[in-house]
C-alpha cells in the first residue's frame, strides 16, 4: 500500500512540475519603447524599436544598453514580423514600456496600430502610449537622456507629469474602455523634443474619437481640466496675475490645490442640455510677494483667483468643443439621464458638443496662506 502511495506521488510531481511555456531572456529582443510614425508612402508605416541588451562591465558585472532599430510595413504585424528579421533571437513586446506615435500619423486611426498589442496575450498592457511632436523617431533617437536610458526617462518623465497633475494615470488597458464608448473621448499625453535633445511632457492630445484632432491642451490648461474630471495627481498648480499691480514679479500669486470638489450635471432645457461643469477649490497660497494676507485681502483675492479660473475653464471646455473632443464625459450623462435625447443628439456615433451648451464655474477658497498665516 505504501509503495502504490509512493507511485501515485511521483506520477503526480511529474505531472505537475516544468513550464509548458518558456521564454529564455538570453533567446529574446527585449523592445522597451515603439514608436510608430508615417511615411511619404500613405499606406506604409514606420516603426522604431529601442531594443534592450546586456554588456560585460567588469568584474563579472554586465550593464544595460539600448540598440535602435528601424523598419517600414504596410501593417504593425508586418513590422513586427520585419523585426523578428532583424534582431538577434525573438522580438518581445513582453516588457514593452512606451508606445510613441507621431502626431501626423495620429490624425489616422490610432486603433489599428494598438490592435496587435491588445490581442498578443503577452504584451504589456501597462505601457503608457503617448502622442509626439513631429517624429516619434525624434524623441527615441538619444540613448540616454541625463544619463539614464531612454524608455525608463521617459517612462519617469510620464511619472512625474502624472504627479503634478499635468496628464491622467493611464495606459495601453485604460484608455482601450474609452476608444469604443460613445459617451466618452480619452486624451493622450504629448511630448515633444527641446533644445538639446530633452524631452518635455506638454499636456494632453484632444482625441476625436479614435483620431487626433490636431489641438491639445497645454500646461495649467490640461491641470484645470484633470480637476474637472477629478484625475488630478498628488500636486495641482496654478499661476494668475493680480490685477491690482500693473507690472513686474510682484503682479504673480501662485497657489496650489489642497482640495477639489467637481461635479457634471445635466439639466433639459426646451429640448436641449445644458451642462454645468462646478468646481470647488480649496487652495494654499505659495507665492504672494505683497507680504501679508489680511481677511480683506483674502476675499479680494478668493473673488479674483474664482473669476480668472472661471474664464481659464471656459476656455479648456471651448477648445474641447471646438476639438469635439467629448473627454468630460458629458454624453455618459446624458445617455443615462435621457437615451432619445442623446440619440437625437447624436453625430458620428456621439454627442455632438457644438448643439449643446457648457457652463464651467470655479469657486475658490484660500484656507492656507504658508507660514506668513
Amino acid at each position: 500500500m505504501r509503495l502504490v502511495k509512493i507511485c501515485l506521488l511521483c506520477s503526480l510531481l511529474i505531472a505537475t512540475t516544468g513550464c509548458w511555456d518558456q521564454n529564455f531572456l538570453s533567446q529574446t529582443s527585449l523592445a522597451f519603447s515603439v514608436g510608430f510614425d508615417s511615411t511619404d508612402d500613405p499606406d506604409t508605416l514606420e516603426v522604431t524599436s529601442i531594443i534592450r541588451a546586456l554588456k560585460p562591465s567588469g568584474g563579472g558585472m554586465v550593464e544595460p544598453y539600448n540598440t535602435r532599430y528601424q523598419v517600414t510595413g504596410k501593417s504593425p504585424l508586418i513590422l513586427r514580423e520585419k523585426m523578428n528579421q532583424i534582431t538577434p533571437g525573438e522580438f518581445s513586446i513582453n516588457k514593452l514600456a512606451n508606445v510613441l506615435i507621431g502626431e501626423d500619423l495620429a490624425k489616422k486611426e490610432i486603433y489599428p496600430l494598438l490592435d496587435v498589442l491588445y490581442r498578443d496575450a503577452k504584451s504589456n498592457v501597462n505601457a503608457k502610449v503617448i502622442l509626439t511632436k513631429g517624429k516619434s523617431k525624434k524623441v527615441l533617437e538619444p540613448e540616454y537622456l541625463k544619463g539614464t536610458l531612454i524608455s525608463k526617462a521617459t517612462r519617469d518623465l510620464l511619472s512625474s507629469a502624472e504627479d503634478h497633475s499635468l496628464i491622467p494615470k493611464q495606459s495601453l488597458a485604460t484608455i482601450m474602455p474609452a476608444m469604443f464608448d460613445p459617451g466618452q473621448d480619452f486624451v493622450l499625453p504629448y511630448v515633444e523634443q527641446i533644445e538639446g535633445k530633452l524631452i518635455k511632457v506638454s499636456g494632453v492630445a484632444l482625441m476625436d474619437n479614435l483620431i487626433y484632432s490636431g489641438n491639445k491642451l497645454i500646461g495649467e490648461d490640461s491641470t484645470l481640466y484633470l480637476l474637472m474630471v477629478g484625475k488630478e495627481g498628488t500636486y495641482a498648480q496654478f499661476t494668475i496675475n493680480d490685477p491690482t499691480i500693473k507690472k513686474g514679479i510682484d503682479q504673480k500669486i501662485s497657489f496650489f490645490v489642497r482640495k477639489n470638489r467637481h461635479k457634471i450635471k445635466v439639466k433639459i432645457i426646451d429640448s436641449k442640455p445644458v451642462y454645468t461643469v462646478s468646481l470647488k477649490l480649496k487652495v494654499s497660497v505659495s507665492e504672494y510677494t505683497k507680504g501679508l494676507i489680511t481677511r480683506f485681502e483674502k476675499k479680494r483675492l478668493e473673488r479674483h483667483m474664482s473669476e480668472d479660473m472661471t474664464k481659464q475653464a471656459q476656455k479648456v471646455t471651448n477648445l474641447l468643443v471646438k476639438s469635439n473632443c467629448d473627454a468630460l464625459g458629458l454624453g455618459r450623462k446624458l445617455m443615462i439621464k435621457d437615451p432619445n435625447l442623446f440619440n437625437e443628439y447624436k453625430k458620428h456615433g456621439k454627442l455632438d458638443l457644438k448643439r449643446v451648451e457648457i457652463h464651467p464655474t470655479v469657486k475658490v477658497e484660500i484656507v492656507n496662506n504658508g507660514i506668513l498665516d
